[in-house]
């Protein structure tokens, strides 16, 4: 798979005459699955809403589906049973904590969907919530972690921008 460096260098041969090179750059990009667009909005070359929305269209209708996360990193969330806030700091496409931790969860939601890393607002912890429950936080205002800045190098109109620092795998 490719790395975050090499993302430029991929959108450029987007253009390119050989229709493999141009299908090999696609595949790459798709390796990044729903972070490719948060990735490409930090990208020290400045590209247009518009520019990013072209390349994310153009990767997601090429190729074999994917599986689709209802929320990005760097949205902000609300939980749908404790209310607190939080914004998304990575995810999972399924539950990957280990069966203790699982059966310890008061809710037990499925395991089968996609689970999300959030800062929680206004504390210094970090949840791990299933899709399911959570909800979008419609308010826009910032969230009060201090693993924030940590992890985003800004919010701009009620979404954090993720920096290069990598979340800790498992």
């Amino acid at each position: 798979m490719s790395k975050v460096k090499d993302i430029p260098h991929l959108i450029k041969l987007l253009d390119d005459e050989s229709e493999y090179v141009r299908e090999t750059c696609l595949k790459e990009l798709r390796g990044f699955g729903d972070r490719l667009r948060a990735e490409l909005k930090v990208l020290p070359e400045v590209l247009t809403e518009a520019q990013i929305e072209t390349i994310v269209n153009l990767v997601e209708t090429s190729g074999c589906p994917k599986k689709k996360t209802r929320f990005q990193i760097g949205e902000l969330v609300r939980h749908r049973r404790y209310g607190y806030r939080g914004v998304v700091v990575d995810y999972d496409l399924t539950c990957q904590a280990d069966g203790d931790w699982y059966q310890s969860n008061q809710t037990q939601p499925d395991r089968n969907q996609p689970w999300y890393h959030v800062f929680v607002s206004k504390s210094n912890q970090c949840t791990y919530p299933a899709e399911s429950s959570l909800m979008a936080d419609e308010s826009k205002e910032e969230i009060l972690n201090p693993l924030v800045p940590y992890f985003f190098r800004g919010f701009d109109n009620g979404v954090y921008i993720r920096n290069d620092r990598l979340w800790p795998s498992v």
